[in-house]
């Protein structure tokens, strides 16, 4: 808080102070007192006025100064109550109690989406372990009939169930993960592996070099990433992916390259928005815009970073960061 803006809220009560002792000069004049006392003595009471704000000031503004930085500070700015202290002076008290009211309010509410949240969480995973039996069943009958072209939309479906799956937990993957060392290679490996039928039928080549580096992550929701990354490249019209490793003084980069049809400029900044589709999102029709917002969302939970690199007609480069452990 500023001296001059303190001042100016107070302008009533000095100018209320300053004719009070103008009255009272011109009083002890008129009663023939002394010049020098008829102006000294209210000048002093006019200048002790005054002066007496300055204890006032000095508290409001250590108090609004503390409040100030402690807002600043904050990343859950609803807290703020919870860590301010009471003032001293009356209108602080106001402010206080009315934080204190907004705080708790603010509190309920986000503990009744909490519980909403967790519900429908909750709900989707029970979803989607019912849902699996039944397209079980149904890849069993595909198999049995050797109807190729219903097992392909079977598995689609799978995928788009995991996907709904790995949505509905990405607002709390530190629940749901395991950190450890694992072999990059291996991993993507088993990846492609468990996408060989989808792959193979899509005839898609793929190409790998200089895999052999030890990261750290979970297993399970780096696959998931990179799976999303790969049906994306098949989705757009691709026939070749490469994955190649560079070890970094401080981190590992995994790069995807596709040949597919690229991404335009215009598109190329916001792919990682929720819902987005796209120019190619349009052209294929088969675009959900959430695989790559999932990844973006869980690459940055699990302390990774995701970039996308493209031109139209020239194919994506996807580059996957991890940092170099401490412990390593």
């Amino acid at each position: 808080m500023k001296i001059t803006s303190f001042l100016r809220g107070k302008l009533l009560f000095i100018a209320l102070c300053f004719f009070i002792s103008a009255f009272g000069a011109l009083l002890l004049y008129t009663m023939q007192a002394n010049l020098r006392f008829a102006l000294f003595v209210p000048g002093f009471l006019f200048g002790g006025s005054v002066l007496a704000l300055l204890p006032e000031y000095l508290a409001k503004n250590r108090y609004y100064r503390e409040l100030r930085n402690a807002a600043e500070r904050l990343d859950k700015k609803h807290l703020l109550s919870e860590i301010v202290s009471a003032p001293e002076f009356y209108e602080g008290e106001i402010l206080y109690d009315a934080l204190k009211t907004v705080g708790k309010s603010a509190n309920d509410e986000i503990a009744k989406h909490r519980l909403v949240a967790t519900e429908y969480r909750e709900y989707i995973e029970l979803w989607v372990h019912e849902i699996k039996t039944p397209i079980a069943v149904a890849k069993l009958i595909c198999e049995n009939t050797q109807n190729a072209d219903m097992d392909a939309e079977i598995d689609r479906i799978e995928r788009l169930v995991e996907q709904a799956l790995f949505y509905a937990r990405s607002g709390n993957v530190e629940n749901d993960y395991l950190i450890r060392r694992i072999d990059l290679r291996e991993l993507l490996n088993d990846t492609l592996k468990n996408g060989a039928k989808y792959l193979i039928g899509r005839k898609i080549r793929i190409r790998t070099e200089n895999l052999s580096h030890t990261v750290f992550t979970d297993p399970k929701w780096l696959s998931f990433i990179l799976w999303q990354l790969i049906d994306n490249s098949v989705k757009y019209g691709c026939r070749n992916i490469e994955f190649s490793g560079v070890q970094n003084a401080r981190s590992v980069s995994l790069f995807i390259r596709d040949d597919g049809v690229g991404i335009s400029e215009k598109d190329i900044g916001r792919v990682f928005d929720k819902g987005f589709t796209g120019e190619n999102g349009r052209r294929f029709g088969r675009s959900t815009g959430l695989g790559l917002y999932l990844c973006k969302k869980l690459c940055a939970k699990l302390g990774l970073s995701l970039s996308l690199e493209s031109a139209p007609g020239e194919g994506v480069v996807a580059e996957l960061v991890f940092p170099k452990s401490e412990f390593v």
